[in-house]
């Protein structure tokens, strides 16, 4: 798949590691992405369908995106179409189709690796040279042609509006997604993932999973702007009080070293610390200060209203 050139050096490291957590098992659902087949176009401009389109399930991905399906496996993928689009001149256009099963999960693809905040398209997009990938509802998209030229761009987000034409209704953001205080939050930075491995993609904790994520549990990871250097907030729900108890137990022993308030400098001398409330636990990590790490693990993680749109 294009679109995950961006992340295969991020990715290969972790095939086996997800390999045997088992991820990746299909479910029963009919076939959503049979309605693409119909709805894009044959021709558009001097581009046509190229081929019959090919599908792939979490059983054969791996031969279709060499050593990065791992990352869409971990987000409960369902099945990808993919079909190309050529001109007179063998210039290509890739368009992959990825039905992640629910719009938290496509989200969380898409999410994964963007750098800007963009919404021309669907629920949220990215472009850069040649590469457009977005997310609607259970679908994660991506459209590449390279080299990028003028003329390409203009087909790309048109094929892109009649895939998104093709999906009638939004799908809502993880709802913990609303649980990262808005103010100082850089927008382009906020993810979602359900297994700790990632975690360690964005900020490195442990080779172990301290914080006992899951796929029961969900997790929204944001960036905060500070005079002296950004830091990194990371919210996790847990089906239980319990589970999340546990979490703050091993995370406080193992990487905070049991301090009395639960914040610690870390050998950088940066800050680190966490707190549950209920079944939420909110752990600040690489901040600049004691201080900082205690007004965040004071706020409140429970009572915010979930506003799906604030940080899409």
């Amino acid at each position: 798949m294009p679109a995950e050139k961006k992340n295969r050096s991020r990715v290969r490291w972790i095939s086996a590691a997800l390999i045997f957590f088992g991820l990746g098992a299909t479910s029963g659902m009919a076939d959503p992405l049979a309605n693409f087949l119909d709805k894009l176009p044959a021709r558009i401009g001097p581009w046509s369908k190229a081929e019959q389109p090919e599908r792939y399930g979490p059983e054969n991905l791996y031969t279709y995106i060499d050593g990065g399906a791992e990352l869409y496996l971990s987000y409960n993928f369902q099945g990808l179409l993919a079909m190309k689009y050529v001109n007179e001149n063998g210039d290509e256009i890739t368009v992959d189709i990825c039905d992640m099963g629910d719009s938290a999960n496509a989200f969380g693809v898409f999410s994964h690796s963007r750098e800007t905040t963009d919404m021309r398209v669907g629920q949220g997009c990215e472009y850069s040279s040649g590469l457009l990938t977005f997310w609607k509802d259970r679908y994660y998209v991506s459209l590449l042609s390279y080299p990028e030229t003028a003329e390409k761009k203009e087909t790309i987000f048109a094929l892109a509006a009649a895939i998104v034409a093709g999906i009638p209704q939004e799908g809502q953001l993880p709802p913990v997604i609303a649980r990262l205080p808005a103010v100082d939050l850089v927008p382009e930075s906020v993810r979602f993932f359900h297994h700790y491995i990632w975690l360690n993609s964005f900020y490195f904790v442990s080779h172990q999973n301290l914080l006992l994520i899951d796929e029961r549990t969900a997790v929204a990871l944001g960036k905060y702007r500070h005079p002296a250097g950004a830091f990194l907030l990371l919210v996790v729900e847990y089906p239980d009080e319990l589970l999340a108890k546990s979490a703050q137990e091993s995370f406080q022993k193992e990487y905070l070293g049991n301090p009395p308030d639960a914040i610690s400098q870390r050998p950088d001398g940066r800050w680190a610390g966490c707190a549950r409330q209920e079944n939420v636990l909110a752990v600040v990590l690489n901040a600049p200060e004691a201080a900082t790490v205690s007004a965040y693990l004071k706020k409140d993680y429970l009572g915010r209203n979930h506003d799906e749109k604030k940080n899409d």
